[in-house]
Parts: structure tokens; C-alpha cells; sequence
């Protein structure tokens, strides 16, 4: 089956035929002129109200997070960086930046649920270093971290895991969630 042409390579709206795109106007997942043609449900006006992945904090308040209508249109600088990754917003239909680099001066701790997070963060929390850089650091072969940066890889190698995380300057912590139908009683 061939993929489906997405904004700006498609001209027209996929359900009505309408023109797509121009100066400023929303393309909804890529295909779609309105959230009708889209079958979405209307956008929510007040970033407050709208649901997490479309919205962002800053300066103590919510705003939404930047629109883009196609991955052609997010800046070249964060498209090419390893370490930065964008999603398509089932609220809006658009695509937003993930998160990019790490600020350790503000992030001070992360919870990461499986191993392609783990992966994730490593490769964030490296930033413009390369491997070969990383690896001297660490005194391990570029390739151990590697495989640590691949959520796919069988192989991974635990002692070369706790070196990248100490030239990193992170520490590794456990947080454990009390489960009140376990405790036993007083």
C-alpha cells in the first residue's frame, strides 16, 4: 500500500477538496483543511483548558506549543539534532516539538517508564558530544554506548551504563510508590 502525500506535497483537502495550506492557515493532520474534515472535535481556545501534549508552561502560566503543519516546516537546526523528537497532537492535528536538550540548570529529576526512554534521555543528556567523546570520558568502546542509546539493542552493558551516567553528572534514584492495599497492618 503506497503512503498517503502529506502537506505541502498535497494540495488539497483529502475529505472535501478544498485548497490546503497558504500563509498561516492550519493543516490539520496533514491532510485536512478543518477539524470537521478531520473528524476532530472542535480545538479548545484557552491553552489552560487544552489537553497536555498541546500545551506548555511558561513563566507560571499555560500557552499552547508551536504548530507545525509538516516536519518540512520545523527549523532545520532542531530537525537535524538527534536529540530532539516531534509528534503528531491528537488535540490539534498538527505536529509539536518533544522534548529537545536537558537543562540541567532547571531539570532535576525524570521519570523514565521503559527502555526507549532510557534510551531517549541518554541521547539527550548528550547533547552535541559524540560518541567517541562520550566513550573517552567514560572509558568505554563508543559502541557499549551506543547500544545503551538503542531502545532496541539485546546487549547492554551495566558497568558502561553507571560510567555514561557518571560523566553525565546524573545519579540514578528509585522512586517507590507505596501500594496502601499491600501495607500491612498496624
Amino acid at each position: 500500500m503506497a503512503q498517503e502525500k502529506l502537506f505541502p506535497e498535497r494540495q488539497r483537502c483529502r475529505k472535501c477538496a478544498q485548497k490546503l495550506g497558504g500563509p498561516g492557515v492550519p493543516v490539520y493532520q496533514g491532510l485536512y483543511c478543518t477539524p470537521r474534515c478531520a473528524g476532530m472535535a472542535e480545538l479548545v481556545l484557552d491553552a489552560a483548558n487544552a489537553p497536555r501534549e498541546c500545551k506548555t508552561e511558561r513563566g507560571g502560566r499555560w500557552e499552547f506549543k508551536r504548530r507545525y503543519r509538516s516536519e518540512i516546516e520545523i527549523p532545520g537546526k532542531l530537525r537535524e539534532d538527534p536529540s530532539t523528537s516531534w509528534y503528531a497532537c491528537q488535540h490539534c492535528g498538527h505536529l509539536h516539538i518533544g522534548h529537545s536538550r536537558i537543562d540541567l540548570a532547571t531539570e532535576t529529576h525524570r521519570v523514565l517508564g521503559d527502555r526507549a526512554a532510557l534510551a531517549d534521555f541518554l541521547v539527550k543528556s548528550r547533547g552535541n558530544a559524540t560518541h567517541k567523546q562520550v566513550a573517552e570520558l567514560a572509558k568505554i568502546r563508543p559502541i557499549r554506548l551506543k547500544e545503551l542509546e538503542d531502545p532496541t539493542s539485546e546487549k547492554v552493558d551495566l558497568s558502561a551504563f553507571f560510567a555514561v551516567l557518571a560523566v553525565y553528572r546524573i545519579k540514578l534514584a528509585a522512586v517507590l510508590r507505596e501500594d496502601r492495599s499491600r501495607r500491612p497492618p498496624r
